[in-house]
């Protein structure tokens, strides 16, 4: 029996290990069954993703409100029960995180466009339960940085190439229940776009794709994925109304101690790939010098991750132009 209840704890733990990556906000288990984990949580990105401000230093912060309380396997199915005939055993995962981002825009220029760089430093705190247990975690988590090029072809169409790093500057521990960091570096080559029409439509997207590292603690490497912020929407006057999301698409297999990753419910050599796709409403509003966006996004379709809810509050404003 006591054998018994220590795989279902252990399952469990698996279950939660691979909900927990947010972001460079990122909240992570840590087991080595790590599947699903990564550096973004998704739908970071919304209106104008594209098109970026005169040369100039600019404030960007995220408030972010994200629960998940489902998680759906390999098949999409939601997934409670651990074994044939064993207890359904349920996880919660809350987590606020306050992101500031500093973007600078110079007046130096490189193939035909403004050369910037950027630095992304989360603050979170995170709560996890799990079979009776659980856990709350405040501090830094995994800060990003980088730079890039933004064009503005027209009046119209604008776009950004960017190459972004991600750092192990959390707090992570293999014997905790939740941490603020994911013990892995990242890399993320991106690509992001913006086309505003003259009666008001606009169609942005942030497209990614991420490439992580190992992490030493537990020898599993999650596997790359391609990555894609949406909105579609119309503005008027100085509102902005529309529908935003992000489609999540792991094109790699997860890998432990060198080996494909096993799915943690069935032991099947799976490479326990991720597959997600969240929408909702936005709303944005245009201030003297800056905007304010809120938006809200719910998980439409998942495989080896939580499905997810959000609620996003950002705050855009000139430091110095």
């Amino acid at each position: 029996m006591k054998n018994r209840c220590n795989l279902i704890l252990s399952i469990a733990a698996l279950v939660l290990c691979s909900c927990l990556g947010l972001f460079s906000f990122s909240v992570s288990h840590v087991c080595a069954f790590e599947n699903g984990l990564n550096h973004y949580p998704g739908g970071n990105e919304d209106f104008m993703a594209g098109a970026l401000p005169p040369p100039g230093t600019y404030l960007l912060n995220y408030l972010l409100f994200e629960n998940s309380s489902s998680f759906r396997n390999n098949h999409g199915d939601s997934q409670r029960l651990l074994f044939p005939g064993g207890p359904r055993v349920g996880f919660d995962l809350a987590v606020i995180a306050e992101v500031p981002r500093f973007v600078h825009v110079s007046n130096i220029t490189l193939l035909g466009g403004n050369l910037i760089g950027h630095v992304l430093i989360p603050l979170l705190n995170a709560h996890a339960s799990l079979a009776g247990t659980s856990q709350t975690k405040n501090g830094l988590g995994d800060i990003e940085a980088g730079m890039g090029i933004a064009w503005h072809p027209s009046k119209n169409f604008h776009h950004v190439f960017a190459f972004d790093v991600v750092a192990p500057t959390g707090q992570y521990s293999k014997n905790d229940l939740v941490n603020t960091g994911t013990n892995f570096w990242s890399f993320n080559p991106l690509w992001a776009f913006t086309y505003r029409a003259d009666n008001g439509f606009e169609a942005s997207a942030k497209l990614m794709y991420w490439i992580n590292n190992v992490n030493s603690e537990t020898s599993y490497v999650s596997g790359q994925e391609f990555q894609a912020d949406y909105l579609v929407g119309w503005h008027y006057q100085k509102w902005g109304f529309g529908a935003n999301g992000n489609y999540r698409l792991q094109t790699t297999n997860d890998y432990s101690h060198g080996h494909t990753a096993r799915d943690p419910f069935t032991g099947a050599e799976t490479g326990n790939k991720a597959n997600y796709l969240s929408v909702g409403p936005a709303i944005t509003y245009d201030l003297p010098k800056g905007c304010l966006t809120f938006k809200a996004q719910f998980g439409v379709e998942a495989k080896n991750v939580p499905m997810t809810n959000s609620i996003w509050l950002k705050f855009v404003w000139p430091i110095s132009w």
